[in-house]
């Protein structure tokens, strides 16, 4: 697709101003040369030619090349490159969504470049400062990243390693040419383009004059920013050579990049561009593995080979030291290719660095000469001097498919500076050639010609040819008079595309100074001549009255267009013609090749074909003799005779054979079946005997093939009658079965009005108020007794030791987490994975298959291309394939949805659309109707059951659709439908909406009303999917019991008696006490039922007799003080005391011992990947934890030796990303920079160079590695050890190890475990488990109540009279009774004081987990390879069901959940859900939100009062089906503002506003652009409003890619009223004065009555409607002056917390402590002084004031959080600060953002006059518990950052300017 934009257009990712369909389009490019795009494009009627202008652009294909790996670095530093990898798992990026900004600068001041992924790993080029670092991307691009989110991964040896690792070649793009010419012609026009490269052309480089140490790669880097004019590109190199004498003056930077002594020819360099991007390298392209050895001449293929310059003899020279010529003893050295040529061909070299020195610091033997001059002529033969200049061209046009021409297809497939092998045919050598040249036909996407050579470098340096000059680079000034002849020029040096049209006139060229041979072909517009000979002479057009000649004799004439009336023409060879149409009477052609042909009509004699290929052919006669048909699809045959010689399944195939009357000589049938006049089938045969015998035929199942009955046709309701049914899956609306036998029935759900169960097997009934357990009577004393075993024996598992085996060991537990992590079903939700243009989409889907009818809900991130495919990856890896995409019926999905919508899809496979038969494919919902944007209409036809009148609501069953009425019952599986249009009953109606904005509900009850804005309900009563309304169904009242009605919502009540349809209808139903939806009454009792298992303690096993018996009171009481005494050993603090205080968790430092943990498992990596219980997980690294007293124990990191097994099969690493390297050992050791704590490893890489390396291992081998010394790194601890390394990426090969071991002592020993591996917890636990089980007999004799009662818990209802501290007491006056705890003062409940250890913290009112590694699974129980949910701390995060209120991320459209109705109140104090102080702070509650509901924003200010926001108001992104009112109230409340309106798909209406332009001229002089800016909009209205541009703006609304509608408006002052680019606009009745009331480029105008006064003007195929409109210039208002603003920034910030801070300026409000909040905390009061601010405004009255401010990270919560102004008397920091005035709160802001807040005009007012002296930001102190921080506590930068606090205030100087 080809398509052209504006001239600036910098954004090519849409289609810009559209796609052209040219006739031809291709393009040259030349290696360090041209790179230009021709174009034919048609005059055609719908003027996408116009779009071809002079200055446009134009993006076209070209061969999809690499673009060059660039190793950036400088000269002399350290080579070695750190890598770190973009870590956004911290508090501090949670607002960053997994994903780092690039910037250009090294602060967050600067652009944005990109984002990057979360894992991405960068190479740091410089440090820039601590919070900065340079870096460079695996795309290549350069700039700075924010250090914080940074996490150091390792070090690079080198800047070539590290780049291998980092830095990804990338495909080259379409590719942008700007056109500079334009030829029209007859009927089309030509379009020349150069690559927008050459947009440097028009710079300009004063002076570039770089060092001679100074490596290439520098100097380009400095040619960028010497440019005079700024630009867009970017420029790399990897050139380390350096050179002499380069000066650069007064030159253009192509000139300076490829002209002579430009900087291409002195460092050796060659050019590739891609974009923007700029490359100059040391060699473009890669050798190829294709060979062609030369042929014989072929047509399209020609060779040049030019011996000129061999060299097969050097007779190289030095200096003796007499300065005499040093000859070498042999004289001369000869190439190895010498015998390839006739003779010998000599040269003389001489060497300047063989000199022969004998005297002085440095001498120089005659034998060290000697060596440097044989080594001088072997560089000149590698160099290749002694092979042949191969010039290779291929004309793929004129190249047949055949056997000769196939080796030259492969060159298809390498692109510009690739290299191939070519054997000259001749000499036998072969020769290294480059393509140099290409022309590409973008069209068909393929070479069209291709040029090879060899290198250009020889002996006596080289010359300057055609392709390296770029078309007009020398003009006819750059010639002097008499200086080209023909000794300067060398043949074919310099082309047509290299001098511009007249840039060589003829006081240029010497009389007689150009011969024939000097020309050889001629593009001459106009030749004046008195005689022509020519041996070829190519004349694009010859036009004359009259040609008279008697003969013309040519050897060859190529003409490109010949008007021939009469031609007699003997004879003509002619190769190739293109004849657009041939009229003769007689043409003798004796072979033609046609590639396609369109023929109307053709009578042909005789016509011999070889191969006839037509996907339709009509012959109306043929005769033909002989016919060798391989087959032949025949509809209907008619012959007098066929001879059929054999006829077999599989060779002769007759869709139909009619037969009226057949002789058949012989016929053998295997089975004859004959259908007999009863309709019955007979099978006839012949007996034994003779006789013809019929037996009637039975179809069996057999006899049907399967899936060929059609069930809606052959099978009728209620016929099947079956002894047996056996399916698989039975899918009935309404089933009758009178008997059910089944051996198992599993279902989720089971409702039934009566049910007989002979046998009941259930583990919980007790949520069952229908059954009751009858249990009467007294237990006997042998159950009593076994009763009591089984407790005592369950009492015995509930020890420290045995608790976590036994609880997460058990089947229940696990099912339980199923079930609680099991949560709702629906669409999946998938987000699309592509970041940029494309139709291709691409996501991860949850589900292991696709199949028929499956949906998911589908995010769009990014626009989209036609022609839509979807290509998921599933579950297991796999992908669907690109499958097409639907809008709808067989309508391909496109542009129709914008980047951030949310498109519901649903997969079909075997559709068929009319005639249409789609295989597979995906469908997008009801389309939106194009004219209207609050209804959606069903996109297809609907048969009508009944006559349904227009405006009623319509639903269906199976035969059709008919109205809503009582009694009538319908399918809920049918949408509910508005009908617009009457259908009349059998016929099929278009106008039906599945949601509509005003029904009207009296045309079904006449009586009905109900509440604006409440939900309308249909009542009726529903058995499986029937629902039958009730006789007055109509409601808009909920029940308040149990009626026995199910509500199916229709939509919400606009008038009291019109509803907006809704398109989907739950269903409703009074439950358990309250109105709910069916889904949530079903999840209610899937929950209930969870909870009731959750609750059980114990099961007892289901074989047992009875359930349980009553037992008495003293047994129960007794057998409950067990347990609860059992329960107290069970407490976190419990089990943690016993833990910590175990001996065997202490180990001593001894010979042997291993400090690695777990070590003794195999550890496996398949292809770089980390498995893990045999499945392949994402990890490039197995991380082990270590021994806590490692670290002391090593010397604090100074002595590690590591040993271990490894085992490797089939291990290839060449294609690693460091190539070599297939894996790794590191010691992750925790160390400190500039007051930062980072993690970083040391180790080993694996590498198939070591000396130990094998591929392949016939068994386990040991290796062995150390000591490592961290001491100099300054460790200070160790965290853990690991294996593997993202260097191995691109590896292939297994490789494991096992038995890992780290020692500390002098030498390596056997492997054995480490000590907490044989006496940890999990041993000791087994041990303790399989103790107890030995001896349970003889510790329950053991156990007593009254042992319990005295020595471990006090069981009572009064506390007891003897305390001692940790005293445990059973308070059994509580129900249920309590666990209590005595601390030595006072009694606490257990569990209520927190616990601390190993990073967990569990406290009375918060739970915290911090770690480093963290993984949380809870697995499917009935198949654990099915993780239901996940957590870990690569930040992961997976559900199969998500609830919650609020999903904060970029990737999840926000619903906007606040009030309906927001007020603009600047005198707000404190904050309200409903209010706010700005309108900017009201719209950014709502941007970027998807509304569920109408948002009104309007405004409480007094008549004369105005509304600043003076930074400009914006509303972007606002996305839903509902609309975005900003109400004025009246014209006298001025909004002094300008307004951008961006990317919004809902409705945005502003009315009965007053906006007036605040700000002032651009630069003192220059007006704004425009007051209203409106881009990619869906609808933007604006009603009633009055828009001032005030004189200091030049256009009242720019609208682009946006509807625009302005009704009853009023426009001042305006150069353009409406200016529609791309978009639709609407003037109705408006007025004003305007320049232009409308401009519209490209987009369509509707005027309707008046519009303002000035002119209407259209370009670029714009359309305005404007019959019979007249104009209405308004009322003239003069302007006003703007209001004065003043910008002050804080000149002190200081926080004060119980004193003056020293530590820091920070603005900080709230409180931090480690130990939690105490009642003498000291909260901190952040606050702040503006110097200026006073002299500025005394005197003056504030009109409107802003704080701006930014918030640090590292601080407080990772969310936003509120921010609380006071204003203080303080006039510095001296004493404590005094609150004179507490505003409350005024906004939230997150971290890392700088916010701008209205702030009330009191404050400000106050600083003015004195009153205040400063400002605060203070939060109340409370009691926030265990928690480190309060809920607010913030830093906000100060005054020594870049975001100081800053006021921006407006106020009025005392003069008449009124605002």
């Amino acid at each position: 697709m080809i398509c052209v934009y504006p001239a600036a257009c910098t954004d090519f990712s849409g289609n810009g101003l559209g796609v052209v369909r040219p006739q031809s389009c291709t393009v040259t490019e030349t290696l360090n040369g041209e790179w230009e795009l021709t174009l034919v494009h048609p005059i055609d009627e719908y003027g996408k030619w116009t779009r071809l202008s002079e200055g446009n652009i134009l993006r076209a294909p070209v061969p999809a090349a690499m673009t060059p790996r660039i190793r950036i670095s400088v000269p002399g530093e350290d080579t070695r490159r750190d890598v770190y990898q973009v870590d956004t798992d911290t508090p501090e990026a949670s607002v960053r969504g997994g994903t780092l900004r690039l910037r250009t600068g090294p602060g967050e001041g600067y652009s944005v470049l990109k984002q990057y992924a979360n894992g991405t790993e960068v190479q740091v080029l410089s440090r820039t400062n601590a919070q900065w670092y340079e870096v460079v991307l695996p795309d290549g691009k350069r700039g700075y990243m924010s250090t914080t989110f940074l996490r150091y991964v390792r070090t690079e040896g080198s800047v070539s390693e590290a780049v291998n690792a980092v830095v990804d070649a990338r495909q080259l793009r379409d590719q942008p040419f700007r056109i500079y010419r334009v030829v029209p012609e007859l009927g089309k026009l030509t379009v020349y383009a150069r690559h927008i490269f050459y947009d440097l052309l028009d710079n300009m480089v004063k002076s570039l004059r770089p060092s001679p140490s100074a490596v290439g790669a520098s100097v380009v880097q400095g040619l960028a920013s010497a440019c005079l004019s700024g630009h867009g590109f970017t420029f790399y190199s990897d050139l380390t050579s350096t050179a002499q004498d380069v000066s650069l003056e007064n030159v253009n930077p192509v000139e300076a990049l490829l002209g002579e002594g430009g900087l291409a020819e002195k460092y050796g360099g060659e050019l590739t561009r891609d974009w923007f991007d700029v490359f100059l390298v040391r060699r473009v392209g890669a050798d190829s593995d294709v060979q062609i050895r030369e042929g014989k001449n072929l047509t399209g293929i020609s060779y040049d080979v030019d011996e000129t310059d061999v060299v097969t003899r050097i007779m190289p020279t030095g200096e003796d030291a007499d300065g005499n010529l040093l000859y070498l003893p042999e004289l001369y050295i000869d190439s190895p290719n010498i015998g390839a040529y006739t003779h010998p061909k000599w040269i003389h070299l001489a060497v300047s660095e063989a000199k022969e020195v004998t005297d002085g610091d440095t001498p120089k033997s005659k034998d060290q000469c000697y060596a440097e001059l044989r080594k001088a002529a072997q560089t000149e033969y590698e160099n290749g001097c002694d092979l042949p200049t191969v010039t290779l061209k291929v004309d793929f046009v004129n190249c047949a498919d055949t056997e000769e021409y196939r080796q030259y297809g492969f060159l298809q497939n390498i692109f510009l500076g690739d290299s191939v092998r070519v054997v000259a045919r001749r000499i036998g050598v072969a020769v290294s050639l480059r393509m140099t040249q290409y022309t590409y036909d973008c069209l068909t996407q393929k070479y069209t010609a291709v040029t090879l050579g060899t290198s250009a470098d020889t002996l006596e340096g080289s010359m300057i040819s055609a392709r390296q000059l770029a078309n007009g680079s020398i003009t006819g000034m750059k010639l002097a008079l008499n200086s080209v002849g023909s000794g300067q020029l060398q043949s074919g040096s310099v082309g047509s595309l290299q001098i511009k049209n007249a840039a060589v006139s003829g006081a240029h060229i010497q009389d007689a100074c150009i011969t024939r041979a000097h020309i050889a072909e001629a593009l001459i517009d106009t030749l004046s001549v008195n005689a022509l000979a020519a041996v070829t002479a190519k004349i694009k057009e010859l036009a004359a009255g009259s040609v008279t000649t008697d003969d013309l004799y040519a050897s060859v004439a190529m003409i490109a267009a010949a008007q021939l009336t009469t031609a007699n023409i003997v004879s003509a060879d002619i190769r190739w013609a293109d004849i657009e149409a041939l009229s003769a009477r007689i043409a003798q052609i004796s072979k033609a090749q046609i590639t396609a042909a369109a023929i109307d009509e053709a009578n042909i004699d005789w016509a011999a074909i070889t191969t006839l290929t037509a996907a339709t052919a009509e012959i109306v006669k043929v005769q033909m003799r002989t016919a060798d048909i391989d087959w032949s699809h025949i509809k209907d045959l008619a012959t007098d005779t066929a001879v059929i010689t054999q006829g077999t399944a599989g060779e002769l195939y007759i869709a139909r054979l009619a037969v009226t009357e057949a002789n058949m000589v012989s016929l053998t049938v295997g089975e004859l079946v004959v259908k007999g006049s009863d309709g019955h089938f007979y099978s006839v045969s012949v007996d034994e005997s003779g006789q013809v015998v019929t037996t009637l035929k039975q179809i069996a199942n057999d006899d049907v093939a399967d899936q060929s009955i059609d069930g809606g046709e052959k099978i009728i309701e209620g016929t099947i009658t079956a002894g047996t049914l056996n399916v698989q899956d039975i899918f009935a609306g309404n089933a009758v079965i009178q008997s059910l036998i089944a051996a198992n029935l599993d279902v989720d759900t089971l409702f039934a009005r009566e049910a007989t169960v002979a046998a009941l097997n259930a583990m919980d009934i007790t949520s069952n108020t229908y059954l009751k357990l009858m249990v009467s009577g007294k237990a006997d004393k042998e159950d009593l007794d076994a009763l009591n075993e089984r407790v005592s024996a369950a009492e015995l598992k509930l020890t420290e030791d045995a608790i976590v085996a036994a609880v997460t060991g058990s089947d229940q537990y696990k099912e339980d987490l199923a079930a609680i992590a099991a949560t709702g079903s629906g669409p999946e939700f998938v987000v699309g994975t592509q970041t940029s243009y494309t139709a291709a989409w691409t996501g991860n889907a949850g589900f292991a298959a696709l199949h028929d009818g499956q949906q998911i809900t589908y995010w769009l991130p990014v626009t989209s291309g036609s022609n839509v495919t979807l290509n998921l990856t599933l579950a297991d890896g796999s992908a669907t394939g690109a499958i097409p995409c639907y809008y709808g019926g067989t309508t391909r999905l496109g542009t129709q949805y914008a980047a951030g919508n949310v498109v519901r899809l649903t997969y079909r496979e075997n559709v068929v659309i009319g005639s249409a038969s789609i295989p597979k494919g995906w469908w997008a919902d009801a389309n939106y109707n194009t004219d209207t944007y609050d209804r959606i209409r069903i996109g297809t036809t609907l048969k009508a059951k009944t006559a349904i009148p227009a405006g009623r609501l319509a639903v269906a069953d199976e035969d059709g659709c008919f109205p809503l009425a009582a009694g009538v019952s319908f399918d809920v599986t049918r949408p509910v439908l508005y009908c617009a249009a009457a259908v009349s009953a059998g016929t099929y109606g278009s106008q039906f909406y599945l949601t509509y904005p005003y029904c009207t509900l009296r045309t079904v009850d006449p009586d009905f009303a109900g509440t604006i804005g409440t939900t309308c309900y249909v009542a009726g009563t529903l058995a499986g999917t029937v629902f039958t309304p009730a006789e007055a169904f109509l409601t808009a009242s909920v029940p308040t019991e149990d009626d026995g009605l199910t509500y199916m919502a229709l939509g919400t009540l606009t008038t009291a008696y019109q509803t907006c349809l809704f398109p989907e209808h739950p269903l409703y139903r009074f439950v358990d006490g309250a109105f709910k939806p069916l889904s949530q009454v079903a999840y209610e009792a899937s929950v209930a039922i969870g909870e009731t298992r959750r609750e059980m303690s114990t099961r007892f096993e289901q074989t047992d007799t009875a359930i349980a018996l009553k037992a008495d009171q003293t047994e129960v009481h007794a057998l409950s003080t067990r347990v609860q005494s059992a329960e107290q050993k069970i407490t976190p603090q419990a089990i943690t005391a016993a833990v910590a205080a175990s001996a065997s968790f202490v180990h001593e430092k001894y010979e042997g011992r291993n400090y690695c943990l777990g070590s003794g498992g195999e550890f496996t990596f398949i292809s770089n990947r980390y498995y893990e219980d045999g499945k392949a997980t994402s990890l490039t690294l197995k991380s082990l934890a270590v021994s806590d007293d490692f670290f002391a124990h090593s010397q604090s990191g100074a002595s590690i030796r590591i040993s271990l097994d490894i085992r490797r099969q089939g291990v290839e690493a060449s294609e690693a990303a460091t190539p070599g390297v297939y894996s790794g050992l590191w010691v992750y050791y925790l160390y400190s920079e500039n007051g930062q704590f980072k993690t970083v490893g040391r180790g080993w890489y694996l590498r198939t160079t070591d000396a130990s390396f094998q591929a392949t291992d016939d068994g386990w081998v040991r290796l062995q590695y150390g000591p490592l010394d961290l001491s100099p790194y300054n460790p200070v601890s160790i965290s853990y050890f690991a294996l593997g390394t993202s260097a191995a990426n691109g590896m292939t090969g297994n490789v494991r190890f096992r038995n890992v071991k780290l020692e500390v002592l002098d030498a390596w020993t056997d492997w054995s475990a480490a000590p907490e591996d044989i006496y940890g917890l999990a041993g000791r636990m087994d041990s303790a488990e399989s103790r107890i089980t030995q001896n349970a007999g003889n510790i329950a004799l053991k156990v007593s109540t009254s042992v319990y009662n005295t020595e471990k818990v006090y069981r009572s209802n009064t506390a007891p009279a003897t305390l001692y501290a940790n005293m445990l007491w059973l308070d059994t006056s509580l129900s249920p009774p309590i666990l209590k705890r005595y601390t030595g003062s006072a009694w606490v409940a257990v569990g209520a004081q927190e616990l601390k250890t190993s990073g967990i913290t569990i406290g009375g009112n918060n739970v915290a987990i911090t770690t480093e590694n963290f993984l949380l699974q809870l697995l499917d129980p009935a198949n654990n390879e099915n993780v239901l949910m996940e957590m870990s701390a690569s930040g992961d995060v997976g559900f199969q069901a998500l609830y919650a209120d609020e999903v904060v991320s970029p990737s999840v459209v926000n619903a906007y959940t606040g009030p309906a109705t927001l007020y603009v109140y600047p005198a707000l104090s404190g904050m309200a859900a409903n209010a706010c102080r700005s309108l900017r702070e009201a719209l950014s509650r709502i941007n970027g939100k998807a509304l569920r509901y109408d948002v009104t924003v309007t405004f409480f200010t007094s008549a004369a009062e105005t509304l600043y926001e003076m930074e400009g108001v914006e509303i972007s992104g606002v996305t839903g089906p509902h609309t975005l009112r900003i109400e004025g109230m009246d014209r006298n409340k001025t909004l002094s503002t300008f307004l951008t309106v961006s990317s919004c798909t809902a409705r945005i209406e502003l009315s009965y506003l007053n906006i007036r332009d605040c700000r002032g001229l651009v630069g003192g002089t220059s007006k704004n652009s425009y007051l209203i800016n409106a881009r990619n909009n869906t609808f933007l209205s604006l009603t009633g409003c009055v828009l001032d541009l005030n004189n200091v703006t030049a256009n009242a609304v720019q609208a682009t890619a946006s509807y625009v509608d302005l009704r009853y408006c009023e426009i001042r002052s305006a150069y353009i009223g409406l200016g529609l680019e791309s978009a639709t606009g609407n003037l109705y009745y408006c007025k004003g004065q305007c320049t232009f009331s409308v401009f519209c480029m490209s987009g369509i105008a509707f005027c309707t009555g008046t519009v303002p006064s000035g002119g209407r003007t259209s370009s670029c195929n714009g359309q305005i409607f404007d019959a019979g409109v007249t104009t209405d210039a308004g009322t003239s208002v003069a302007p006003q002056t703007p209001d004065d603003t003043t910008l002050q920034y804080a000149t002190l910030t200081k926080s004060y917390r119980g004193g003056w801070r020293t530590d820091t300026v920070d603005v900080v409000q709230g409180a931090y402590s480690e130990a939690g909040y105490s009642a003498g905390l000291s909260w901190n009061y952040g606050c702040m002084w503006f110097g200026g601010l006073r002299g500025a405004l005394s005197g003056k009255t504030v009109k409107s004031a802003t704080l701006t401010l930014y918030r640090k990270t590292g601080s407080g919560s990772s969310s936003a959080k509120t921010l609380y102004l006071c204003a203080i008397t303080n006039t510095t920091a001296s004493g404590a600060p005094s609150i004179a005035a507490n505003y409350g709160a005024i906004g939230t802001i997150g971290r890392a953002q700088q916010a701008t807040f209205a702030i009330p005009l009191a404050a400000v007012q106050g600083l003015a006059n004195g009153t205040y002296g400063g400002l605060c930001l203070y939060e109340s102190p409370y009691n926030f518990g265990s928690a480190n921080w309060s809920n607010c506590y913030m830093r906000m930068a100060g005054t020594d950052n870049t975001y100081k606090p800053y006021l921006q205030v407006v106020y009025n100087s005392g003069g008449t300017a009124a605002g």
